[in-house]
């Protein structure tokens, strides 16, 4: 499509306002319901939506705002839906990421997406398919299923990051990497990740790798 047709367009944001902080607050959009973090500064702000494995929404933003310091992520809006809730619904997901661009002034090259175990089919389909173009980066957590992009970068207009945090699940990680990287994603290594709790579902050590990986990350 070229830079000129992205969608949201490049080097801008999305002028939302009347968000406020946050520190975990269960807010709802539309009759989805799920979890906000939002520093109290001022934007444009990152935004990583996520969806939670079985352990659920509560959970997964306990941890999100255990770490997200750091990780470097302090000045990150968090949107976190409940993985089992929505299990397969990538439009939750699509929903809530139309009411925090609303809410906040989110950098338009600077959204991200993190899925993990429950919600990997949600967010296969919300960041390789619905909504494929807002996403600088998507790192799939402790996958169960696999996708591949509905669009290269050529067509998307820039070159989206991704990877896979395996959870044990090499088969599905290696084809994620696989169609992202035919698809021309930008797979910086490890690809798939193979460091500490790579093996492991659930593990503390490749949740804060994949953290780790979302900071300075851009469309541009």
């Amino acid at each position: 499509t070229g830079d000129g047709d992205l969608d949201p367009p490049a080097g801008q944001s999305s002028g939302g306002s009347g968000g406020g902080a946050s520190a975990g607050s269960v807010e709802q959009a539309g009759n989805i319901t799920y979890r906000l973090i939002a520093p109290g500064s001022a934007g444009p702000y990152p935004l990583l939506i996520v969806y939670s494995g079985v352990e659920g929404g509560a959970n997964m933003t306990s941890n999100l705002s255990m770490v997200k310091d750091f990780v470097g992520a302090q000045d990150f809006v968090f949107a976190v839906l409940d993985g089992v809730t929505y299990n397969g619904n990538g439009a939750a997901g699509a929903t809530v990421l139309d009411a925090e661009r609303a809410l906040y002034d989110i950098d338009n090259d600077r959204t991200y997406l993190l899925s993990e175990s429950a919600g990997t089919t949600a967010g296969l389909e919300l960041g390789l398919q619905l909504r494929q173009s807002y996403f600088a980066g998507y790192w799939v957590n402790d996958v169960n299923a696999n996708g591949a992009p509905m669009l290269s970068a050529a067509e998307l207009g820039f070159q989206p990051y991704g990877n896979v945090g395996p959870g044990g699940d090499f088969v599905d990680a290696n084809a994620i990497v696989a169609a992202m990287q035919a698809a021309d994603y930008r797979t910086p290594p490890p690809a798939p990740y193979d460091g500490p709790g790579s093996d492991t579902h659930g593990d503390t050590n490749q949740f804060i790798a994949a953290m780790q990986w979302f900071p300075g990350k851009t469309r541009q």
